[in-house]
């Protein structure tokens, strides 16, 4: 089964806008990922990333700094697989931060 989502966000959306519809984007997959609780877990890790990640570009790069400390003295690939996730979602908090600090 082949799932399109979609745009998830456009270059001229806000921050907030553009992270809340990643949000949606990621609660739509995990409604149609009912049986599968893995990817589910995947999606709701992104979700609350997005949510509690810092919108200072500072704290986000002093924690992503900690996260990517973690990851590569991480031992089970659980908390790799994790970290990866948290990870990514951080830097795109981050871009999406900076490029609206550069337009003004």
């Amino acid at each position: 089964m082949v799932v399109s989502i979609g745009l998830v966000y456009s270059i001229y959306d806000s921050t907030e806008l553009a992270i809340q519809k990643m949000i949606d984007a990621s609660q739509r997959m995990i409604n149609e990922q009912l049986n599968n609780p893995t990817v589910n877990e995947h999606f709701k890790l992104q979700i609350k990333t997005l949510q509690n990640a810092p919108r200072d570009p500072d704290k986000l790069e002093r924690l992503l700094k900690i996260k990517r400390r973690q990851k590569e003295e991480s031992v089970r690939i659980e908390d790799t697989q994790k970290l990866v996730t948290e990870i990514e979602m951080l830097k795109v908090v981050l871009y999406l931060v900076c490029r609206n600090r550069r337009k003004q």
